[in-house]
């Protein structure tokens, strides 16, 4: 059987919307829509202890929104529906029944329900029970009146599946073999309800013909062609078959000076076309007839026979042979040399009988045997003897003809319609014949088939041999026999009848009636009017029970002074609340932290103008700079130098400069006199003079050396000094001697023996500056110059003092002075550059101090390094959320209240604000009472948020690559510290020029890295934004990264979605944004409990 579904029209969306409008107390939320998940509760019935727990667990499950009784505002309720069935078919409403304990409409009485098992014993009646559960406050049924009976009880009540909620069902067909010319066509369908999934299903049957499509197949082995018909829509097929055969025989003769060759007999059936090729060998047959043979001997011939039938081909290849031997024998068995003598055997045609003439030997011949010759299908075999005297030849020994040897070859099978066809081959000379095999008789048996509502009738004469069937004497369908089930119509719901058939369960609805209303009396008083709400009255209906509530006109409130933000409206004359505190509409001001003074935020109410200061960041500290010259040194007086701090120019220090005690310039010949002393600075490797160095005796007897311009302290082309007396030019030995150079390179060493030093070298202590220039020479030989500069971090002073030694491996050991501190409150910062002051990244750098601790580090892109490294954690909070469907729709585009939610959340849990979930904004098209009226407003008070225009925010529409973008940059100013200073090189984008209005927001985000464009260089601003796009913009921009690991160890814990799969491209962007967790911080972002 095979079944085939047909694609239908459904009914407009919107229609099952209004309904499910019309039912609620309030309009239904875009989570409430239901997937496409129908299915007939009948067919997966399951039964359970307890109406209401079997109601439970063959319920259809929505989220919906409705107002709660309980929490006096819409919520989100969990929704159960589920079918009616009932024994008689007939609602219990109909027997006044509302509820699924008994009770009657208006809350008093039981009646029967007449309940059951769908399928066994019971029927859908076009009506479902349902209940409603608060997600909120967990109350069943609050969304019903206070007064009714299923409030707050667990207890379903009866609802209309009106006309407006049916859906119709898909129409189905399936197939199923009848006989070689019908198969039988099933068509079902119906409607159900598209709330309770309650189903009215239908059901047709008719006979067609079977739709034939037909195929070729060969079948080379069998020797012949199979056709087959198959049927398109059921599973019925049937064969026929064409002979496709050849027989090829060998030759076997003598040699008589005729050509001989193999033979081809073609037997197959009418229609094959057989095309044969012949060859030497079995991969060359070309040839279009047999090789033909006249001499003695044995010869193979290949053939390929290729056969065809309308357009499907099959090949058969194969080898004959033909034997030639030189043997005359008349077919009489009488030699042909014409002597007349059957025994004669001198083959010999061209002797004219004298082999028979006596030669002298007469009757005693001298015979011996010569050969012999085998028998044959139809020939005598024999033995020839030779007379060795007189040449004669007679043949002796005769063995009989073999007769043939024949082997089957069955090209058809006989059926009851077809004769067989059997072809018989002789193995030994290839003679064949055909024998026709005759076809048998049908043998057929006859049943009869009754016809009812949805099949029709018909008598079956089938064939017991062969299964050939045949369809006789159909009868129509017989009519249903509908039985009417009248639904009166009450106050409350519609009437209708449902038509349902008893012979096959079919059913339709038809004369819906508008529900009656209810007829109200005049009522009773309960109680009076007052200042804070109505009098009541109570009315009952006179013709189902129902009651209902209603109020007169209460006095009205006197309202005081208008409510503040710390203060309430109150009614003057009752005293009740009219209006509550606004609360603080707060707006923030950051202000930055500066070297002396601590940064905050400014909370300051626009209203009241209330402020407090939140969010304390410690001051930044002085940034020391180089030193400054206030007076040059001379010889007789000191001069002075000061530090200023980077940032806000404060004096830091102070310090003389000694006087100039004794200084020169070296001349051409890189030579100086200070004092008693010859100074010499040459180039160390060539001794090529450096002049133009100054030269400074300073007070301690130490010796300090400027560079000129032209040289730098170089590890590849490093510096010597020679110190000497003038009075007899003796080296000096232990002076101390500083160089220094353009860009404040230093090193230092003291003269050895022969009063010299070169640098710089590979080791050396820093000086005042916490500088000192040293280099290395690694594998390659090749030579590399560092300057390493260490300081306090906290402070940015210098550390004097400090060993510093360059490995070959060009790794760099710092040791401290004694007494200097290296822990997390006392951090230290190793600055490496070339120089050419250009910042050296990726160096190993070990620091240690006096007390054994050492910390190691690599530098950045900024030449720098601190140790030891000290963890920083923060708290990440989750920014958003999936849909109550359970999944997150990473690729569904993001709309601007989304988006607003999103900045909203960060901002608030960063500035430890509140976010109202009502509030009036200045934008039109925001309800206060929508879920991101709060959202917008927090972030318009902040600067963040804009409209459309200046009245509408346009909430719902989705938001492009370029608005998103905008709204990032500008989020990012209050969030942070103000615009961070650019340090990337700039990137643009083909398509956004400066003249586009998101322009500088775009350029700006790009520099910062937050945004990357499409591989063709191009933004696409206007296109829209995806929510998993979105999470990737958002997490750069706050340097937050998914930790991975503790993601897999803990995936049961976390938040995760069936439509993101861990291959999905951004998996671990939505994962770090939909799970709040701690973090620390360090190159990669660390998870923990």
């Amino acid at each position: 059987m095979k079944a085939r579904t047909k694609k239908f029209g459904t009914r407009a969306v919107a229609m099952l919307l209004s309904a499910m409008t019309a039912f609620s107390t309030f309009p239904v939320s875009a989570g409430a829509a239901q997937v496409n998940s129908y299915h007939d509760p009948a067919e997966h019935w399951m039964q359970a202890s307890g109406r209401t727990n079997e109601l439970d667990v063959n319920a259809v499950v929505t989220h919906e929104t409705f107002n709660c009784g309980v929490c006096g505002k819409a919520t989100s309720f969990q929704a159960f529906r589920t079918p009616e069935y009932t024994r008689d078919g007939q609602t219990a409403m109909n027997r006044n029944v509302k509820y699924s304990d008994g009770t009657m409409v208006g809350g008093s009485g039981t009646g029967t329900i007449l309940d059951g098992v769908p399928g066994q014993n019971a029927s859908y009646t076009g009506y479902h029970w349902t209940k409603a559960v608060c997600e909120t406050c967990g109350t069943i049924n609050s969304n019903m009146s206070i007064n009714d009976y299923g409030f707050g009880k667990n207890v379903y009540w009866l609802y209309d599946c009106d006309s407006k909620f049916m859906q119709e069902l898909p129409e189905q067909k399936t197939y199923e073999y009848v006989d070689s010319t019908y198969h039988k066509v099933t068509t079902t369908g119906g409607e159900y309800c598209a709330f309770c999934y309650g189903t009215n299903h239908t059901k047709s049957s008719v006979l067609e013909r079977h739709d034939m499509e037909k195929e070729i197949l060969s079948q080379p082995a069998n020797g012949r062609f199979a056709i087959v018909e198959k049927c398109k829509d059921c599973d019925y097929a049937k064969y026929e078959y064409v002979g496709a055969k050849s027989v090829v025989a060998s030759y076997y003769g003598v040699v008589d000076g005729a050509p001989h060759t193999i033979s081809v007999t073609d037997l197959s059936d009418a229609g094959v076309r057989t095309e044969i090729r012949y060859g030497n060998s079995a991969d060359s047959c070309t040839m279009t007839s047999a090789p033909n043979y006249t001499d003695k001997g044995q010869y193979d011939v290949y053939y390929q026979i290729t056969y065809t039938y309308q357009g499907v081909e099959m090949t058969e290849n194969g080898v004959a042979n033909v034997w030639l031997h030189d043997e005359t024998t008349k077919d009489d068995g009488k030699c042909s040399c014409g002597c007349s003598d059957p025994n004669c055997g001198c083959e010999d045609k061209n002797c004219g009988g004298n082999c028979c003439t006596d030669k002298g030997c007469g009757e005693k011949h001298h015979f011996t045997l010569l050969d012999s010759v085998k028998a044959g299908c139809k020939t005598l075999g024999y033995d020839r003897y030779l007379c060795t005297a007189c040449g004669k030849i007679e043949k002796r020994d005769y063995v009989d003809s073999l007769g043939h040897a024949w082997q089957s070859v069955k090209i058809r099978e006989a059926t009851c319609e077809t004769e067989g066809k059997l072809l018989a081959i002789c193995s030994r000379c290839g003679e064949m014949k055909e024998t026709a095999m005759p076809k048998g008789e049908h043998k057929f048996e006859t049943h009869s088939v009754a016809a009812t509502c949805t099949n029709p009738g018909y008598t079956v004469r089938e064939c017991s041999i062969c299964g050939e069937r045949h369809i006789e004497d159909i009868t129509a369908t017989l009519a249903h026999k509908y039985e009417d089930h009248v639904i009166p119509a009450t106050c409350e719901y519609g009437g209708k009848t449902i038509h349902r058939c008893d012979g096959c369960g079919s059913a339709f609805v038809t004369d819906y009636t508008e529900p009656l209303g209810h007829s109200w009396d005049k009522g009773t008083l309960v109680t009076n009017a007052t200042c804070t709400g109505e009098g009541v009255m109570e009315y009952h209906c006179v013709r189902c029970g129902e009651h209902k509530i209603e109020g007169n006109a209460a006095a009205g409130h006197v309202p005081g002074s208008a409510a503040t933000c710390t203060e309430p409206q109150l009614c003057t004359k009752c005293g009740a609340v009219l209006n509550k505190a606004l609360g603080h509409d707060y707006k923030t001001e950051i202000t930055k932290p500066t070297c002396t003074e601590m940064g905050y935020t400014m909370m300051t109410c626009t209203r009241c103008g209330d402020s407090s200061k939140t969010d304390y960041t410690k001051a930044t500290g002085h940034k020391p700079g180089d030193w400054i010259i206030d007076k040059q040194p001379t010889a007789d007086s000191e001069g002075s130098k000061h530090k200023e701090c980077t940032e806000c120019g404060e004096k830091l220090d102070t310090q003389p400069i000694e006087k100039i005690y004794n200084s020169g310039m070296t001349d051409s010949k890189g030579q100086a006199v200070v004092g008693g002393y010859l100074v010499t600075v040459t180039d160390t490797e060539d001794k090529t003079p450096v002049s133009n160095a100054s030269v400074v005796l300073n007070k301690d007897n130490s010796i300090s050396i400027r560079l000129p311009n032209s040289r730098l302290l170089d590890y590849d082309d490093q510096t010597t000094v020679l110190v000497q007396l003038v009075k007899d030019k003796s080296a000096v030995q232990g002076m101390r001697i500083a160089v220094t150079d353009k860009n404040d390179n230093y090193a230092a060493d003291q003269t050895d023996k022969a009063g010299q030093i070169t640098v710089p070298i590979g080791n050396g202590k820093t000086n005042e500056d916490g500088k000192i220039t040293e280099g290395y020479e690694d594998a390659d030989r090749d030579r590399w110059t560092l300057t390493i500069k260490v300081v306090h971090t906290d402070t940015g002073r210098p550390i004097q003092g400090s060993e510093v030694s360059i490995g070959k491996t060009g790794n760099i050991t710092v040791e401290l002075p004694k007494g200097v501190d290296m822990d997390s409150k006392h951090q230290v910062t190793v600055i490496v550059t070339d120089p050419q002051k250009v910042p050296q990244k990726n160096i190993n750098v070990i620091v240690k101090n006096d007390l054994g601790d050492k910390a190691t580090g690599k530098t950045d892109k900024n030449g720098e390094v601190t140790v030891p490294e000290v963890e920083r954690t923060e708290h990440h909070s989750a920014y958003v959320v999936g849909y109550t469907d359970g999944t997150f729709g990473p690729e569904r585009n993001m709309t601007r209240s989304e988006a607003a939610a999103i900045f909203a959340r960060l901002l608030a849990d960063k500035n430890g604000g509140n976010i109202s979930p009502v509030a009036k904004t200045k934008f039109s098209d925001v309800p206060a009472y929508a879920w991101y009226s709060g959202y917008v407003k927090y972030l318009n008070n902040n600067g963040v948020t804009y409209g459309n225009s200046k009245t509408n925010f346009a909430p719902d529409k989705q938001i492009t690559r370029a608005e998103f973008t905008t709204l990032a940059v500008r989020f990012f100013d209050v969030y942070g510290d103000g615009d961070a200073e650019i340090m990337e090189q700039f990137k643009s984008f083909d398509d956004v020029s400066d003249g586009y209005w998101a322009a500088e927001y775009i350029k700006a985000a790009a520099k910062h890295g937050w945004i990357t464009g499409y591989g063709d260089g191009s933004f696409r601003a206007d296109r829209q934004i995806t929510r998993a796009e979105v999470m990737t913009i958002v997490n750069r921009l706050l340097g937050r990264a998914a930790d991975l690991e503790y993601v897999s160890d803990n995936l049961r814990k976390l938040n995760t979605f069936p439509d993101v799969s861990r291959r999905y491209w951004a998996y671990s962007d939505i994962l770090e944004a939909a799970n709040a967790h701690n973090a620390i911080l360090g190159t990669e972002e660390s998870w923990y409990k």
